[in-house]
């Protein structure tokens, strides 16, 4: 059968982690097996250099490096 995949974000992690609580090993109606709730992993270190290597070098980037601001 077919295995399906959502995402859901929440803009605290109390809320995730209570949706979780709630719905991990619940059965839908009409399901045939209990759904399993958790945590989505982190995207790679290595993706997320190679993104942002990517930016850096793009030839739509006015600035050579990373800008940095004074803090006030």
């Amino acid at each position: 059968g077919s295995r399906g995949v959502g995402f859901i974000r929440f803009d605290k992690r109390i809320e995730a982690e209570e949706a979780i609580k709630g719905l991990n090993g619940q059965k839908p109606s009409g399901a045939a097996e209990p759904i399993t709730v958790k945590f989505a992993n982190n995207p790679s270190q290595k993706t997320s250099q190679a993104l942002l290597s990517q930016l850096y070098q793009s030839p739509n980037r006015r600035y050579p490096g990373p800008l940095h601001h004074q803090a006030q």
